[in-house]
């Protein structure tokens, strides 16, 4: 039962993806660029995420906490941005439904790879006849969805 909430809730935040990228595009078209739209959208995130660990007291890291991370450990924050821009560029040219498939595509791609090496310490999930069957039927889909565009 608690597997179908978490189910359930990460549906929705998969929707507010495609909220956020509709969004973000509008912003991009108002501000006549797309790097300024990253940049207001993540500031906003900023002041969301500081003012909710202010509630919760939770400190910021200090720099003696980050010195030493490895460098990689802050590879998110561009994937993020990189993320975030390609959306909102991507949306006004060739829809949400287009880009959200396709990136839904290449994050089970990645995450099989994950999955059946365990890499980050996650838990090894074998890649079979069955997960293979399910990524080719995500390959017809695409093909589908983009018959239309």
């Amino acid at each position: 039962m608690l597997n179908a909430l978490f189910i359930i809730i990460a549906i929705a935040v998969g929707g507010f993806l495609t909220v956020q990228g509709m969004i973000n595009a509008r912003l991009s078209q108002a501000l006549h660029h797309p790097l300024q739209a990253s940049l207001v959208s993540f500031s906003v995130a900023m002041i969301a995420l500081l003012a909710v660990m202010l509630a919760r007291g939770i400190s910021v890291p200090s720099l003696s906490q980050l010195k030493p991370l490895p460098p990689y450990l802050f590879a998110g924050g561009i994937l993020g941005v990189i993320y975030v821009t390609t959306v909102l560029v991507l949306m006004p040219r060739i829809g949400a439904t287009n880009v959200v498939f396709a990136i839904f595509v290449g994050q089970t791609l990645v995450s099989l790879a994950v999955d059946h090496f365990g890499l980050a310490g996650l838990p090894q999930h074998q890649l079979d006849l069955p997960r293979l069957a399910g990524v080719s039927l995500l390959f017809a889909g695409l093909y589908l969805v983009q018959m239309k565009a």
